[in-house]
């Protein structure tokens, strides 16, 4: 009895089930009562604006923009390391012992100061004697002279020689000779004891020091070194398909992982006569002004060179090109209607890419809802950036009438009507 019941119920939902599917399918239930507007049949228009499920029916709407100029640089990077406009290692020309230290490790200093003095007593001493023996020199020579006119005199009364005057001439020759000799070592230790100081020969800002007061040092001591680093040079290297598109003056920016927030702007100052064989790249120096020494001697520097500036390149936002295997499409709106044209691209920079052919400036293309366009598809062109219009006849979710859950009352139907069967 039990079995035969629970058959008879199948049996019946078997049934209601297929009369709700036949009625939903011959669009019956659409013309019933409450919850007719729930079972529309499909493809036909259901409630008073005529929607279906898939929305309203009309051209979609896309987001439009002009076609503009702009400024794009064509940039190549690269890796650098820094050095000073000018560095020496400061050496002894000759050997000495250090009297004197007339600078501060990491002091700057101007050209032609005094770095180090070195023991000078021997050299003053060279120079006082150079000094005597042309003093000596003189004397004899003026009392030559004195002797020389005395025989001319005579000579020319008939009381003296002429072998007397000629031995007196070459004496004062001898004599202006020696002169010239002293005067020549006097200089020549006036020279060596210039040597003694050794000066800055630019102004810079030196190193460590290497020497101590009193130390004796041979030719070629390291003492210090002396870097001008009021300017900097930066060495870098660029493929050499570049070389065509190259010259002095072009825009240098550099970045340092030191200072992450700062731009580092210079310009190229040399280009090298040769390319690397090995590399197939040819060397470049930049100068960079470095008022506050920020960038040091080999630093390493990321460098980002302006190869070419175009201020009127035709430009379009990034995200209203479509890539299409190895071609680029863009959508141009003319007259209400999408068309579908191939470009070329150029550089891409902040958001937007240049194009070099198939657009011009003016044109009007989409930029947002690309993926809903198609060639000749009519479309509503909305100015990019504008806030969307709603449609008339769509009021906000808060003011549309809704049929009350009360006046449907579908669960309470539901089960009013199953009670009922099972009654």
């Amino acid at each position: 009895m039990r079995v035969s019941r629970q058959l008879a119920v199948i049996a019946v939902l078997g049934a209601a089930g297929y009369g709700g599917w036949y009625a939903y399918q011959g669009g019956h239930l659409a013309k019933a009562p409450v919850i007719g507007g729930y079972f529309a049949k499909a493809g036909e228009p259901a409630g008073p604006a005529g929607r279906g499920r898939r929305g309203p029916s009309g051209p979609p709407t896309v987001d439009v923009g002009t076609v503009q100029t702009g400024r794009i640089v064509e940039t190549r990077e690269s890796v650098g390391t820094v050095r000073a406009y000018e560095s020496i290692t400061v050496t002894a020309k000759i050997a000495g012992v250090i009297s004197e230290i007339g600078f501060e490790e990491g002091q700057k200093v101007k050209a032609g100061d005094m770095l180090v003095q070195l023991d000078a007593a021997e050299r003053k001493a060279e120079i006082e004697q150079a000094v005597a023996e042309a003093n000596r020199a003189v004397a004899l020579r003026n009392e030559i002279a004195i002797k020389l006119e005395r025989a001319q005199a005579l000579n020319r009364t008939g009381a003296g020689t002429t072998a007397q005057v000629e031995d007196l001439t070459a004496q004062s020759k001898s004599l202006e000779g020696s002169i010239a000799s002293a005067q020549a070592q006097r200089k020549a230790a006036e020279a060596r004891l210039e040597d003694l100081t050794i000066r800055a020969p630019f102004a810079g800002r030196v190193g460590t020091r290497a020497v101590s007061l009193g130390a004796y040092i041979s030719p070629g001591t390291r003492i210090t070194s002396l870097d001008d680093l009021s300017r900097i040079r930066l060495d870098f290297a660029v493929p050499e398909n570049l070389l065509g598109r190259l010259k002095p003056g072009q825009t240098v920016n550099a970045t340092s992982a030191a200072y992450r927030d700062r731009v580092f702007k210079g310009t190229v100052s040399t280009i090298d006569t040769r390319i690397d064989q090995t590399t197939r790249t040819v060397r470049l120096t930049a100068e960079f002004d470095n008022p506050d020494e920020a960038l040091k001697p080999g630093m390493f520097l990321a460098v980002a060179l302006e190869v070419t500036v175009k201020d009127d390149a035709v430009v379009v936002p990034e995200e209203a090109i479509v890539s299409e295997g190895l071609r680029q499409i863009v959508y141009p709106v003319k007259d209400g209607k999408v068309e579908r044209r191939v470009i070329k691209l150029g550089q891409r920079q902040n958001g937007k890419a240049e194009i070099l052919e198939g657009l011009q400036a003016g044109e009007t293309i989409v930029v947002l809802g690309v993926q809903r366009v198609r060639p000749g598809l009519e479309v509503i062109a909305r100015p990019l950036g504008s806030a969307p219009q709603q449609p008339a006849d769509q009021a906000p979710a808060a003011n549309r009438e809704q049929p009350s859950r009360s006046s449907l009352n579908l669960p309470t139907a539901i089960s009013s009507a199953s009670a009922a069967e099972r009654n």
